[in-house]
């Protein structure tokens, strides 16, 4: 960009122009000038900050990748356990649930992950399930054994995922996060036992049905 200064604000304007427009569109048939109109930029002004509308497609996801990743940091820092893995789980939800158009963009276009040119997003993707592993892995949960920890991090990828793309607008983050992070740990019949336990401790606490 010679001879000008980038402007910050510009880029995520044309960023949040991108998510927007790819998200609602198949990739190869949305033309440049038509996320230029959506920034309210010129044709020319959006090449100046992204020349090809691969890397514009691309750091549309890894600029919201490296903010979910530090969000993640952030927020599962000094906790351990279901405590953090609730956290975690509730950080991802809070982040794509905010984010519709991404969370659809990245997961109509997650084929490109395994091209030549993902390999930034690989890179971050393997930055989150670092931090998942983190919370699983056996020295600090004893949850499963050292072999299963990575299949575990995926299936627990996984349900996060089916809980962001089927979001309803009425559902809750705690309840989907408390959800997700039972399903995981308990699986299903786990997860109806314990409610059913919680209802008979309110059973006879209060002598009335929870």
């Amino acid at each position: 960009m010679a001879g000008r200064k980038p402007d910050p604000n510009k880029r995520a304007q044309i960023l949040r122009a991108a998510t927007e427009v790819f998200s609602a569109r198949e990739f190869h048939t949305v033309p440049v000038e038509d996320v230029a109109a959506r920034a309210g930029v010129g044709k020319g002004t959006l090449y100046l900050y992204f020349p090809t509308k691969e890397q514009l497609f691309y750091a549309t996801i890894l600029e919201a990748l490296d903010v979910l990743i530090a969000e993640l940091a952030d927020v599962t820092r000094g906790r351990r356990g279901e405590e953090a893995l609730t956290a975690f789980v509730g950080c991802m939800l809070d982040f794509f649930w905010r984010r519709r158009q991404l969370a659809v963009l990245m997961h109509r276009y997650e084929h490109k992950l395994r091209e030549p040119e993902g390999v930034e997003w690989r890179a971050r993707r393997a930055a989150i399930f670092a931090l998942a592993r983190g919370i699983i892995q056996p020295s600090r949960s004893g949850w499963l054994a050292a072999s299963d920890a990575g299949l575990a991090t995926e299936m627990l990828l996984a349900l996060i995922r089916a809980a962001i793309l089927n979001h309803q607008e009425r559902d809750r983050i705690d309840r989907a996060a408390r959800l997700v992070t039972d399903v995981f740990l308990h699986g299903i019949a786990g997860t109806r036992s314990e409610r059913t336990r919680r209802q008979l401790r309110a059973v006879r606490r209060t002598g009335t049905r929870a």
